[in-house]
Parts: C-alpha cells; structure tokens; sequence
C-alpha cells in the first residue's frame, strides 16, 4: 500500500512535512502529478491506497469549472481510503468537505478558544492507542479547526475541541475517510523543547494515529510495552537514606513495579550478603545497572578518551569482582553520574560491552542541544557517538499524556528516583499506578530488559517481518505460530568502525554491514525469544589505573555522600546547615 499525494507544480508545504512524518512511520509514499489531467483515470492503479486530499492543492487543479463535481468524484470514488488535512474555514473548504463527507459535515470552523484542550474519545477502536480517554495540550487558534455537523451519529469523533470535531472517520459505502482539522503538519526533523508533545499535538499525533491505522502493520510500530523504576547511588545494605528494601519489595508486591539499582561500581566489595540474598530471590522486582564507576564529579563529562576507557575497564573489572562475590549480576546498561557525559564518553561506549546509556539530561555537559521529533518520537537516540541513549524522567513528569507517547511509540517508560522520594514515596506510587492504568499492557522489567525489548517491527508487502533494534543487544518475542523469515537491522552511525562481531543466541552469524547499519537475516522460531547482539572489537591491554589522588578523593567524595543520605537529609537542621554552607561556598568560589 501506498500513500498517494497529489500536486501540480510542486508538493505544498503541508503534504511535504505529511511525507516525511509517514516515510518515518515507514509507509511508502507516492506523489502524482495532477498537470496535464483532468480526468482522474490515472489514478485507477492506485485503487487499494490511499489517498491524501488537500483542498487548497484540489482548489487549484479543479479552478472554476462548471464540472468539478463531476472530477471532484472520479478521482475520490477511485480510493477506499483517505485522509482530508491541510483545512482552513474557507468557502472552498466547506464545500469539499460537504462533497467528500455525503453531506455528514458541512462546514470547517476555527477554533477561537485557545484554553480549549484535544478531547481524545474514550474507544476509538484501537486509532488513537494508549491515549483514549485523555485530555492533551491546548488548541492553536492558528492552526486547528472543527467541522460542524447537522448529524454527528453518522460519523466517529475520535478527537473533539470543545465538543465539536477535530478528527472524525466517517463510512461511505465501502469507502473509510478520515478528516483531520489541521492546517499544517509539524516538520519531523524540526527541533523542540520541553513542552513540545501539548504544543506539537493537533499536527503531529492525529496525522501520525490515522496513518498508523490505515497501514496497519505495515508501519514501524512496537511489539511490547516496558516500564522501570531507577533509583541511582544506593549501597546494597538494608537501609540507605529512606529507602528501605525490605519496604520497597513490599511496595513492588503491592503495586506491581520493578526497581533496578543504578549501583555505584565503587561500592563493589561493601554489599550486604542479606540484600544480595533479596535481590537474587526476588530478581522478578529487584536489578542492578552500573552508575559510573566511582561516581566522582563529571567523571563522564571528561574529554580524555584514554581516561575515559580506563574508567569503564574499572568498571567492569568491579562488577566481575561483584557478581563472583555476591552472586547477582549487572545489567550492561551505564546510568551516567549526575547526568553528565561528553560526546567523547559516547563514542569510548562504544568499544565496551554495553547494551545502552540511561540518563536524564538529554544532551552533553556543555554542549546543550535541543533534540529533534524524530528523535524523541523513537526509543533511544543516536547522535552522540552512534550509541543507544535511552531518556528518563522522575515521576512527577511521568505523567498520563506522557505514557501515552512513549507506549504510542514504543519507548521504554522510564522512571529516575533517589533515595529521598521513600521520604513519602506517594509521587512514585501515583505514577506507577498512571502507568498500570494506562489504556496498553505494560511489563514491568528490568532497565536492561526494557531496552533489549525495546524494538519496533513492520512488515514488507512482500510479507517480510522487519525488526529494528535500538538497544546494542536486542531480545525480539515471536510475533507468529509458525515460524518466519525476517531481518533484524540496527541503523547506527559509525556501528562499521567498531564491529566485531553480532551473535544470535551466542553463535556469531554473518551480516550485512555498511558505515551506520546492521542487517542481519533470521528465521523467527514460534515459543521462543530471538537474542541478537553487537560484540565491539576486542581490546587488548589491561586498563591504566588511577592516581593516588583520585582514589583517595573518590574514596572520601562517597563516604561524605554516604553520610549526607543516611544522616545529614534526615536532621531538617543540618540539612539547613549544610545547605548553607554550600550555598556560601558556591558564591565564593563565583
């Protein structure tokens, strides 16, 4: 199936930015020129697609001719489906969509309320996902209109301003016809900032749901939904700072999360046998990830490539130590200390055995960059060295609209917390409880777990099922009874310089490689997961150890922080002190 896009001279603005956000779903898109024809006949072979109908484009072509009725219907009863966008409350408009609708709307009206929010219908048949039911953003005056219908039974509201429709699918004879009230739609490549999903929601989402449904599997699109809490510097002793195990493992049971571990490597022989007992009997609610190595100031941020692989040597070197010793194993995911990290720390990644970085600041210390749509619209991000970033939020920010996006999209939903949110974890617990209430299954798992599976699939007209990874090591679930041909791509830049090897199920496997992409064909066997993984080049060499200096300062930067969260955060009066005495020591130092 194809999306046609019909133009005269050149693709307008709107059906432009429409191609590029459905070449990013993976739709194939077809544009045909509308010059030199009148009678629509050449659009016969396109019968089984679909067609996307701007009315200032189809104003243009069809000009004042007494027959437009006439070549209005030989081009649209040619389609079964279409999408009506690119609206504005004009003569013309009201016209065609009253042509197109069978009389169901018979007028296009701008919205003039601009506190007014997108109502999305509490069923809209699987079209608008996880976000059914919500309330999102607030309408651009600008930008959105409604149409106005004398009969709104004989069409489905699937998003309503004030009551009135914004996108609405209506049935005529075996025709499905989707009208988005619109304007314009968002360049996908276009940059953004926080507030982008409530500001970027009437020309992004609608186009995105309906073109997902019309295409059905044939879109990128997820095949599970994952959920992790994180909870950064934690020694494994029974109490640390507020948080109490025992508790939070009852919390778990209770309300049905799971919690990984952002462990400090540093800490790696001070582990309590009692709490390693606890995670390794409870592994279904309790994991480990790393957190820098130990955990000093920027220790990621730095530029020097060679200090940089020396930390992650030692490490890695820790964890072995620490899972001999303790039993429990450390997911190859790296949580970055107070979420620094430099585009040299990304590009040094690469070289090591991880499967993906995990931070909250989506951008390198000193290098600010507000991320793209396309970028933020997929699991993790790429460019920063070409390897896997996957994005976090606290709970107060993990709210409904924003699991919506992440399951529409298939992005791990990923929670950071400290010790002190068990102070009164009630934030925490309000958020999981949005997550499990969320209008989509979503598996608890662990950090490591979540980014293996967090995958995107599609199939080929050909039938071929499509997998692309983002995460280094990928766990792909059967999706069929029977088993199936298929390709597994990772699309990485710079993944050619680094490669060693890709192994499925631990046997090495030939591939396909160019400098920013991985294929590799498998056959998908029903009953049982798929393990495929990136292996970087082997090192050689053992790692350059630390200066006197630095250990000695990391030894006592952890027992001070160690004393800060057990101590110091719960007495109200040295925490005011000490506050204080930062604060006159930050001015001092400025």
């Amino acid at each position: 199936m194809k999306l046609i896009v019909p133009f005269l001279s050149e693709i307008a603005n709107p059906d432009a930015r429409l191609i590029g956000l459905a070449e990013f779903l993976g739709i194939e898109c077809q544009p045909i020129s509308l010059a030199g024809g009148r009678a629509g006949s050449g659009f016969s072979d396109f019968s089984s697609d679909c067609l996307v109908v701007n009315p200032c484009v189809l104003e243009m072509w069809l000009g004042g001719d007494g027959s437009s009725k006439e070549l209005l219907s030989s081009v649209t009863s040619t389609f079964k489906r279409m999408l009506v966008h690119a609206v504005s409350p004009t003569p013309f408009d009201r016209w065609l969509i009253s042509e197109i609708s069978g009389g169901i709307f018979h007028s296009v009206q701008e919205v003039k309320d601009s506190a007014a929010c997108f109502e999305i219908a509490s069923d809209t048949s699987g079209i608008g996902g996880a976000f059914d039911g919500l309330c999102v953003g607030s309408a651009r005056t600008e930008n959105d209109c409604v149409f106005l219908s004398a009969d709104q039974g004989k069409s489905k509201k699937l998003i309503a301003i004030n009551g009135e429709s914004f996108l609405s699918v209506i049935r005529r004879d075996d025709a499905e016809i989707f009208l988005v009230g619109s304007r314009d739609v968002i360049d996908i490549d276009s940059e953004s900032d926080d507030e982008w999903l409530s500001e970027c929601f009437s020309r992004f989402l609608p186009h995105a749901m309906v073109l997902r449904h019309i295409f059905a599997e044939e879109c990128w699109r997820p095949i599970k939904h994952h959920a992790c809490v994180i909870v950064d510097d934690p020694l494994l002793r029974a109490n640390y700072g507020f948080l109490n195990f025992k508790r939070l493992l009852q919390s778990m049971e209770q309300h049905n999360f799971h919690t990984t571990i952002a462990f400090i490597p540093h800490n790696f022989r001070r582990t309590s046998s009692g709490i390693a007992k606890l995670f390794r009997d409870h592994a279904n609610r309790l994991s480990l990830c790393f957190h820098g190595n130990d955990h000093t100031g920027g220790e990621f941020a730095s530029t020097d490539s060679g200090m940089l692989d020396s930390i992650l040597r030692i490490a890695e070197s820790r964890m072995q130590v620490h899972g001999a010793v303790s039993g429990l194993s450390c997911e190859r995911v790296m949580v970055f200390p107070q979420g620094g990290f430099s585009m040299q720390a990304m590009e040094t990644m690469n070289s090591h055995p991880f499967d993906a970085a995990v931070n909250t600041v989506p951008h390198p210390r000193q290098q600010k960059v507000r991320l793209t749509l396309r970028e933020l619209s997929q699991p993790a991000v790429f460019r920063y060295g070409g390897f896997p970033l996957f994005l976090r939020k606290n709970s107060i920010n993990t709210q409904a609209t924003e699991i919506a996006f992440k399951i529409f999209f298939g992005i791990p939903i990923l929670i950071v917390e400290h010790h002190d949110v068990f102070k009164n974890p009630q934030t925490l617990i309000e958020a999981v409880n949005r997550i499990n209430s969320a209008r989509a299954s979503v598996r608890w798992c662990s950090v490591g777990e979540a980014v293996k599976r967090s995958v995107l699939y599609r199939r080929e007209p050909s039938g071929l099922l499509c997998i692309r990874g983002y995460s280094r090591t990928v766990s792909i679930q059967p999706l069929s009874t029977t088993p199936e041909k298929g390709r597994v791509e990772w699309c990485l830049p710079k993944v050619g310089r680094y490669l060693g090897a890709v192994r499925q199920n631990g046997t090495s496997i030939e591939v396909d490689v160019t400098d920013s992409r991985v294929q590799a064909s498998v056959v998908f066997k029903p009953g049982s997961s798929e393990v495929l993984s990136i292996h970087p080049r082997e090192m050689s060499g053992a790692p350059s150890q630390m200066s006197l200096k630095h250990t000695t300062r990391a030894f006592v930067r952890r027992r001070l922080s160690e004393i800060r969260d057990n101590y110091i955060s719960k007495s109200p009066t040295l925490l005011a002190a000490a506050k204080a005495v930062q604060k006159s020591l930050h001015h001092a130092k400025n």
